[in-house]
């Protein structure tokens, strides 16, 4: 297994569905495992956009790893595809957190929007 940073705890595949006057938006990520710098987070997004639907993968590189192990500090998340593009923005730098009911919180730093992943 590849040697890295991310604590075990983080890894792997996580999801929420996201409600909203468009309809049903679903957040598919995946932590892996790397180094301070690497892109550690894949995030997909999908759901309805005015005249159809849009599909944006997005990946974050990891800043950095509390000394407790328990959060993870993102840079800012860059769009890797999208249909349509213009449906996809760049993130800000964010941090996920572990909860002890065994979900991910991921806080947005900028906005102080969160929202909270399963496996």
């Amino acid at each position: 297994m590849a040697k890295g940073d991310v604590p075990s705890a983080f890894l792997g595949s996580w999801s929420t569905t996201i409600s909203n006057a468009s309809g049903e938006n679903t957040r598919s990520l995946v932590i892996k495992q790397g180094r301070i710098g690497d892109d550690v987070l894949i995030l997909v997004a999908d759901g309805p956009n005015g005249s159809g639907t849009y599909h944006c993968v997005f990946t974050a590189p990891l800043a950095a790893v509390s000394s407790d192990g328990g959060r993870l500090k993102l840079g800012p998340s860059t769009v890797t595809s999208g249909v349509p593009m213009s449906s996809c923005a760049p993130g800000t730098t964010s941090t996920l957190t572990l909860g002890g009911d065994g979900t991910l919180r991921r806080l947005n730093s900028e906005n102080g929007e969160s929202l909270t992943y399963t496996r």
